[in-house]
């Protein structure tokens, strides 16, 4: 008994060996031809290969490098394929646990690879989950990525579900087979969508289908500075990058919001708003430098911090200086976001016996408006127009009177609207 074992564990161990040292023994590159032909196959593509080698380090595997799929339209640093016993007994027909470096695809190749490895039916190899690293897709200025994740494949050796993820692990992207397109879902927490400015969200789901056209994201659903989000987008490309759509927002506290744009002269109080974004580039790289955003808001019982209004009413053609604050029951109006301007057009506040109604524009370190104010105290009712001006940490007020033919412009005449 004790020797059949020992045999039997020798047999073994020169197996091993023998396979070990087959790569040193074979010259691997004599098999280009061969595996060009295999990777043709299965990616619908003419695919060639620079060389093939193999390392014992960290653990014993094939490595194909250089691999250029149909004269550019694609290209692979590198594809792992590990020595073990599986790859071994399966040889021809399934791999496991290989792993794909440095992928750079155009567009139509990306979006086409689901079709084409559901085309294939016979002569199949099938393959266990594929690890990417490094991936990205390749346009005409610069390139979409790189980013990781993991492909995941059916029995029938179809494509099944593309999962990829960044480092930080705020955001989740799904893109699986969905006809001749690909249904995407994006689903985020604690990121910072890049929309021209560092607006965070919570938590965010997207769903849609792409095409080597475009991208029409029909559900958008999250969670923002403590409101709820939804709306809908769409992504063209023709002469330009084009991504437009539109967001509904309830209950989102402005504080935190506001100071983005404002960081000293901001306001307090819960949201409600509805807002339409269009970005235009030629470089998509560059799509979210140019923000343009309309949106219609109410804010509900909060206050204009470091403005008080009430006071330099009172105070009439005497400045009341800065800080403060105008507290209000409803603060309405449509803001106007053209690249680094934010304006505040047709508002109107209301404070009990106060109300206000004015435009405001901030650009960079700035802030100028005009407010037109109306206090009623009794039988007495005091009004006039308040010019803001200065810098968004320390604005000043000072007041306008027809009586003495100082009267400023109205402030829809101040503030210009390029819509």
């Amino acid at each position: 008994m004790m020797k059949k074992t020992r045999t039997l564990l020798f047999c073994l161990l020169l197996f091993f060996v023998l396979i070990v040292s087959l790569p040193l023994i074979l010259p691997l590159n004599s098999y280009k031809p061969q595996l060009e032909k295999r990777l043709s196959t299965l990616l619908q593509a003419k695919v060639q290969l620079e060389n093939i080698e193999f390392t014992y380090q960290p653990l014993p595997f094939f490595a194909l490098n250089g691999i250029k799929i149909d004269e550019g339209a694609g290209k692979i640093e590198q594809i792992r394929i590990p020595l073990n016993f599986f790859n071994l007994f399966k040889y021809g027909k399934s791999l496991k646990n290989v792993e794909v470096e440095g992928v750079h695809l155009s567009p139509a190749l990306a979006f086409s690879l689901p079709k084409r490895f559901a085309a294939l039916e016979q002569d199949r190899i099938t393959l266990g989950d594929v690890v990417l690293t490094k991936a990205s897709v390749i346009l005409e200025q610069g390139e979409l990525g790189p980013i990781d994740g993991v492909m995941k494949f059916a029995q029938n050796g179809a494509m099944a579900d593309l999962q990829l993820a960044d480092k930080q692990g705020h955001i989740e992207v799904h893109l699986k087979p969905k006809g001749d397109n690909v249904g995407l879902t994006v689903q985020a927490t604690s990121w910072e969508l890049p929309l021209g400015y560092p607006i965070v969200f919570e938590r965010l789901y997207m769903s849609g289908e792409g095409s080597p056209e475009g991208l029409v994201i029909d559900d958008i659903r999250g969670e923002s500075y403590g409101g709820v989000l939804s709306g809908k987008a769409q992504l063209t490309k023709q002469t330009e990058w084009n991504l437009q759509g539109q967001l509904v927002a309830k209950g989102v506290h402005t504080e935190p919001l506001s100071k983005i744009f404002s960081p000293a002269t901001f306001v307090s109080g819960r949201m409600d708003a509805e807002a339409q974004f269009n970005y235009r580039a030629a470089d998509y790289l560059k799509l979210f430098a140019h923000p343009a955003i309309d949106a219609q808001f109410l804010v509900r019982e909060g206050a204009v911090h470091n403005l008080d209004l009430v006071a330099q009413l009172r105070a009439g053609e005497t400045p009341a200086g800065r800080g403060g604050q105008t507290r209000f029951d409803t603060l309405k109006g449509k803001m106007v976001m053209r690249d680094r301007s934010v304006q505040l057009q047709s508002m109107v506040l209301e404070a009990g016996k106060f109300n206000a109604q004015g435009a405001v524009q901030t650009g960079g370190s700035t802030l100028n408006g005009a407010v037109s104010a109306r206090l009623k105290a009794g039988v007495l009712v005091i009004s006039n127009q308040i010019r803001i001006g200065g810098n968004l940490t320390s604005p000043t007020l000072s007041s306008g009177s027809a009586a003495r033919g100082g009267a400023l412009p109205s402030p829809t005449e101040m503030i210009e609207t390029p819509l």
